[in-house]
């Protein structure tokens, strides 16, 4: 089973509170889709109309009251329902996996905690959990109310012009690009990453216990040599990242700050030609913002679920660690327990490669 599998088996059951949480999101952020059709409404249908100056503001104050109205009263519980949810969600799905994780580490053999660092598990267990908290908050949650903010945007925008949509999103397809190319190689390196510094936190932890040893037999220069190796490790890792993820960004928002010149440049040249009013132009120019701001937390989401799913790989290596004593399929149960040991026909052995 896939670790991602594997920890969706702790998700399963929060599945309708993600539900709803992902339903009251949508709710959250389609409210504020309105404010582009409401500037529309003012500059087509209120200013640039032939009413009189006492209509026109009757027509203002009327429309600016319903918008305060469902504003103040609709948008505050809608927020901390969803903010409340997800992190509910998200706390109760980690302290579920740390249950799970220490049970299984009370039963890994000695010989298990003899060849691995204090350090190395103690970062899997802290830090490495606590960033698959990512994967349910944003990969589950916010990656499909930014796409839902996409659909409803494009779908308002196709009812005001068809053309200036197309043009609105011509450049989609080349994001798609972009995370195929970028984030299949950002994932090995976020791994990698981690490895490194939890190998660093390890070998920490092992000498800082040690401190009294270590200067008992005056080996400060020698540790500091091996820190120092393990701290250049973990800077060319996290070089390497840094690297790869600003080319990620620099290509894809380049591509984020053309779209609306281009909305600009074609929407200008229809109202120029009396194909198009002007509250529309800045109608389509309002929703560039409600189009690109999701899309862009979808390429940011993208490297945080690189980092999560990474966590959550390293997680589940340790989660999946077979144990070394194992009942036999045929071994008879314990029973009748009365507090007599006998040993018949018993022996034992070190393993081969510890002979």
């Amino acid at each position: 089973m896939g670790t991602i599998k594997q920890y969706m088996q702790f998700v399963k059951p929060y599945k309708w509170k993600i539900l709803w949480t992902v339903i009251i999101g949508i709710v959250k952020f389609a409210i504020p889709l309105m404010i582009p059709l409401i500037l529309k409404y003012v500059i087509d249908n209120i200013i640039s109309t032939d009413m009189s100056n006492d209509m026109k503001l009757s027509r203002l104050y009327w429309l600016m009251g319903i918008s305060f109205t469902v504003f103040l009263l609709l948008r505050p519980p809608v927020e901390y329902a969803r903010q409340y949810l997800a992190q509910w969600v998200g706390s109760h799905v980690l302290y579920d996996l740390r249950g799970a994780l220490f049970d299984h580490l009370q039963k890994l053999s000695l010989k298990y905690y003899s060849k691995t660092k204090t350090g190395e598990i103690i970062s899997r267990f802290i830090h490495d959990v606590e960033q698959t908290i990512i994967f349910v908050i944003t990969g589950l949650m916010n990656v499909w109310l930014d796409i839902a903010t996409i659909v409803i945007a494009i779908a308002i925008m196709m009812t005001m012009d068809i053309p200036l949509t197309i043009v609105s999103i011509i450049l989609f397809p080349f994001f798609g690009f972009a995370i195929k190319y970028f984030y299949s190689r950002l994932r090995k390196l976020t791994r990698e990453r981690s490895q490194a510094l939890a190998e660093m936190q390890g070998h920490l932890h092992e000498r800082v216990q040690g401190t009294a040893v270590v200067r008992s037999f005056a080996n400060e220069d020698y540790e500091q040599g091996q820190f120092d190796k393990r701290n250049r490790n973990f800077l060319e890792k996290a070089l390497k990242h840094t690297d790869w993820n600003a080319k990620t960004f620099a290509i894809t928002n380049t591509i984020t700050d053309l779209a609306p010149l281009l909305v600009i440049a074609f929407a200008a040249y229809q109202v120029i030609n009396d194909n198009l009013t002007m509250g529309t132009m800045v109608a389509f120019v309002g929703y560039m913002e409600r189009v690109y701001s999701p899309l862009r937390r979808l390429i940011n989401s993208s490297t945080t679920l690189t980092q999560s799913v990474a966590s959550i790989d390293r997680v589940f290596e340790l989660y999946n660690e077979p144990y070394d004593i194992k009942d036999l399929p045929e071994a008879p149960a314990l029973e009748n327990i009365k507090g007599e040991i006998e040993f018949d026909d018993v022996s034992f052995q070190y393993d081969a490669e510890d002979a």
